[in-house]
Parts: C-alpha cells; structure tokens; sequence
C-alpha cells in the first residue's frame, strides 16, 4: 500500500512513526483539524496535535490559526529536498571527522 510505503521511508528519514503517519495523512487532504488528522491515520487524538506541532517545527506541515486550528503537508518535494540536503551535510560531517580520527586529513 503506498501510504504504508511512505510512512516506512519517512521513518528511516527520521520521522517518528506518529509524524510519518500524520504527514501521510494530510497529504491531499486539504486543511484538517487535529480531530480529522487523528481519525483518518490511527494517531490517538491526545498525541495528535504535539505531532502536529513538531511537523510543523520540521516544516513538514502548515498551521492556519481557526477556531478550529487546520493543519496542510508541505509539498513533498519541498520537505524530502530539504531531508536530503541536510543528509548530505550531515554524511560531510561524518566524514570528515572519520578522516580526522582516522588521521588520513
């Protein structure tokens, strides 16, 4: 199932399995409350609206203020240039510290 698939690769891109599942979930979705969020993926509702909070924080999500508060994805494009751009800074990092531990500067 393709949302099953997506929410897998997010997870290994480091998104907690309730962040997966809620990005996945506003996907195509339009504006959702956290009530529509928790309802179509499965996130208990009292989790819902931190792991909204955090994809929002992430830039993974859009927060409109309401009443009631509704939550849009980012375009997934935008959010998986932006994970791999810090992936690549991150495997630079690391490399260069292992040359330095290695002593092969």
């Amino acid at each position: 199932m393709p949302v099953q698939r997506l929410v897998g690769h997010l997870c290994e891109l480091g998104f907690s399995p309730y962040e997966a599942r809620c990005y996945a979930g506003l996907l195509g979705a339009g504006a959702l409350t956290g009530y529509a969020v928790a309802k179509r993926t499965g996130v208990p509702q009292p989790k819902v609206y931190e792991t909204l909070r955090r994809l929002v924080a992430r830039g993974a999500a859009e927060q409109f203020p309401g009443p009631p508060t509704r939550f849009t994805a980012v375009d997934p494009k935008l959010v998986l240039d932006r994970l791999a751009s810090a992936h690549a800074a991150s495997i630079a990092g690391a490399r260069a510290a292992a040359a330095d531990v290695d002593g092969t500067t």
